[in-house]
Parts: structure tokens; sequence; C-alpha cells
């Protein structure tokens, strides 16, 4: 190994030519050169829509708080999920939306607003409209079908009556005029429409269609001449309107002890204008009598038919009744479903011909218990009611 002197200093000098690659260090800085701050970019004239602060959303981080750890992953500031954080989230995402974010955008979504709207009252207003005109043409619609048309002139009306008897699918003749004015009938427009009461007596009983007066019998079995508190008989019948007929009408027959049963015959106006007028109906039906007396060679229970017995009435307008007494000639109409007394006279008849098979007379067991006709068919049986001529 070689040694070194320890005088020998020449390895820890600095060569003189290289003096020049290190600039020299002084402690009072006179050698140190000056340098001027960089300058200052010019300020952008363009900026993103998003550094509006008004409609974008704040910094992600509060600037008292320390910013996240490095490589830390966030998507979410520290703010997000505070009170306000959702309401700025909404100014982002409006001020982005780009078909918001055009020109007149926010106008042209408070036009649609206002046009939506609009429409909406306008739709509320017809349907409220449009269900009150259906409620009053309805309410207007229930009152004409209930309600009762005025009479004619001459006192007949079409209104509804307080009989349950229905329409006749076969209506009466048509008539040219009612029955005439009287200060009775005029106090009733509908008149004769209505259930009426006939308070009759039976005046007159003929049995000359038979060989058998026995045969022929006439309820109450008592005529007004033998005795007239047991001669009464009451028809109570309803008379209606016929449809789209003015004056035209029928009438039906109720229950009765007499077995009348009859439906919708129409009624026919005869005499119009005189003192006789009446309204007129007839009908056919078989007629049942019972005898009291013993028929054949046994006395066996008998049951007689007169199968072409004739039933008709007059109803009259103008004549006055006399039956019963003291009652009165003017129209006792009632609304409530009685009935009322007819205020005029009446006719009524049960009439039976002669002839071959009148009548059949049965016992219980249904063989026949003789012939009791009468040849001669122009002989008749009658029984005959009146409420007037007392």
């Amino acid at each position: 190994m070689r040694s070194v002197p320890l005088g020998d200093t020449s390895m820890h000098r600095r060569h003189p030519s290289a003096s020049s690659s290190l600039p020299a260090i002084s402690e009072d800085g006179s050698f140190i050169e000056s340098c001027d701050a960089p300058p200052i970019p010019p300020r952008a004239t363009h900026r993103p829509t998003n550094q509006n602060l008004a409609l974008s959303s704040p910094p992600i981080f509060n600037y008292d708080r320390s910013p996240p750890e490095y490589n830390s992953h966030f998507k979410e500031g520290p703010l997000d999920g505070e009170g306000g954080e959702k309401l700025s989230g909404l100014k982002w995402g409006l001020a982005n939306n780009k078909h918001i974010a055009k020109r007149g955008g926010w106008k042209r979504l408070g036009i649609i607003a206002a046009i939506v709207l609009f429409c909406i009252v306008g739709l509320i207003v017809g349907v409220i409209v449009g269900v009150e005109s259906r409620h009053s043409s309805s309410k207007s619609v229930s009152t004409g079908e209930n309600g009762v048309q005025s009479g004619s002139g001459n006192g007949t009306g079409t209104g509804s009556g307080n009989g349950t008897g229905s329409n006749s699918s076969n209506g009466g003749p048509t008539t040219t005029e009612g029955p005439s004015n009287s200060t009775s009938n005029s106090a009733n427009s509908t008149f004769p429409v209505g259930s009426y009461s006939i308070n009759t007596y039976l005046s007159t009983v003929a049995a000359n269609c038979t060989s058998n007066p026995a045969t022929w019998l006439c309820w109450p079995y008592s005529t007004y001449a033998e005795s007239q508190s047991s001669s009464n008989a009451t028809f109570d019948w309803i008379i209606t309107p016929v449809h789209d007929q003015p004056n035209n009408y029928t009438i039906s027959s109720t229950p009765n002890i007499f077995s009348l049963v009859f439906t919708n015959l129409p009624l026919i106006l005869k005499n119009a204008g005189t003192a006789e007028e009446s309204y007129y109906f007839q009908t056919s039906m078989s007629k049942q009598t019972k005898p009291t007396t013993q028929l054949g060679k046994q006395n066996v229970a008998a049951t007689c038919y007169f199968n072409s017995t004739t039933f008709q009435g007059y109803l009259y307008t103008q004549q006055p009744k006399t039956y019963p007494v003291g009652s009165a000639n003017a129209i006792d109409m009632v609304t409530d479903g009685t009935f009322g007394e007819w205020p005029f006279a009446a006719r009524i008849e049960q009439i039976a011909g002669g002839g071959e098979g009148t009548p059949t007379c049965v016992d219980p067991s249904g063989n026949s218990l003789g012939d009791f006709s009468e040849q001669d068919d122009s002989q008749l049986c009658d029984c005959l009611y009146l409420n007037y001529g007392t």
C-alpha cells in the first residue's frame, strides 16, 4: 500500500478548472440572481355551466374539514346526506337537464303546466254540468209521466185514475166527444176515471127462458118490491183511460158475490149531450145458479148453467139517482184507492135467452138432472138492477 504524507492535502482540494461549474454561495445573498413571479394567465371568457353555483351543487368538501386520505374512495362528499344536500342535488340535475337548459325552457314548462291545469279544470266543470243536466232532464220526464192531464172542454180527461185495472189492448171505439158539461162533473176533470161503488136494488126478476123458474136466480133473491132492506146489491168497478185515446175508457170488475168477472171492457158513450147520455158496456158469460128446490127425482144439490148470458150496464152521466135514499147526485171521487159512489143513475142487467140446452142442470157427480129448457128462444130470463125510479 502506498502511504500518503500527513501534510499533503492535494486529494481534498478542488481543481481550479472546476470553479465555473457551481455558483458561488454567499451568506448575505449578494450573489443570488433575481427571479420574477410567473405571469398570471388571462381569465377564461367561457366558463362551464356547472360553475354557476346558483344552480350547481356546492363543493363536495367543507372548508373546515380535512380532505380524505390518499387513495381513499369517495363518490359523495362529506356533506351528502345532511340537511339541504338533496335540494342541492335537485338543483344540479335541473341545471344540467338539456331540455330545461335550452333558451326558454322554464317558460315553456310553465306554459305546458298551465295548459294541463286548464284542461283538468275544464274536464271537471264539463262533468259537473253534464250530471246536473241529466238530473234536470230526468226530473222533468218523471214530472211529465206522473202529471195528470187536464180535461177537455166537455169535462173529461185522460189523467191516471185511482183504479188498479190495467188497460185493454183492444180499447173501446173512438168517440168524438166526451160527456156534456154539468155542474157536478165539472168539479173533477178526470171523470169518469176512478173506482166506484154502484149501489143498486134488485128491481125485476124474469125467468121465461126456462121451463122451471127455480133454476134462474138473482142475488140477493129479493126484489125491492118484496123487501126494500133486503134488495140491495153493490157493484165495485174500476174505470181506467185507454192509453193515447182521449175520451176512451175501459171498465173492470173486482171480486164479488155475483161471480161476475170481466177485465178492461170498452165503455161506449151513448146519446151524448142528451139527458140519456151514458157509458155502455157488454160482455157474454156463463151464469151459474144453485137452485134451492129439488130438481128431478132425487133430492140432491143441483147446479145450473146458463151458458149464453149477456151482462151489460149503463152508467148515466146526466140522469139523477134516487137510491139509496138521501144519496147525493154529485161526484164523490176519492184518491186513496177506496171506492166512491157513482154520482148518477145506473142500469145493470143479466139476460139469458131461451133455446135448447138452456139451462144445463147437473148433480154433484155431473149427471144431468133433466131438461129444463124453453124451446122458444125469444123468451128471456132477466135480472135487472137500478138505482133510480124509487
